[in-house]
């Protein structure tokens, strides 16, 4: 690997790590609930591989931050499993989030399209 690459893939990871968090916001403020495999599968449909060594430490961090919550269900058939939704305080950070990516955005492509001229 050349120093580009392993640059690019640098920055890659750290961009991911955000860009994630925004978007398991995203699924559940628009689905209500959900678990981590369904949620992996649905990033997955949209483009977007996930590990569970990724995805799982990011939704226990985002749980202890408060943006989401946890909560343990048994179905009368099946394993139990950990349903996550967005609270209050994730959906006051979504708003703020998608406003600053909307923002950095509008301004990337300003930069592209003018060639970097203000």
């Amino acid at each position: 690997m050349d120093k580009a690459e392993e640059l690019f893939e640098k920055w890659k990871s750290q961009f991911r790590k955000g860009f994630l968090e925004l978007c398991l916001l995203e699924l559940l403020d628009a689905g209500g609930r959900s678990y981590g495999l369904a949620m992996m599968e649905s990033l997955k449909a949209f483009g977007i591989e996930v590990s569970e060594g990724t995805l799982y430490p990011l939704l226990m961090r985002m749980t202890r931050d408060g943006s989401i919550a946890a909560i343990w269900e048994t179905p009368d058939v099946g394993h139990p499993r950990k349903y996550y939704h967005i609270t209050e305080q994730g959906s006051a950070l979504l708003i703020a989030m998608l406003a600053e990516y909307d923002r950095s955005e509008g301004a990337r492509e300003k930069i592209g399209g003018g060639r970097g001229q203000p």
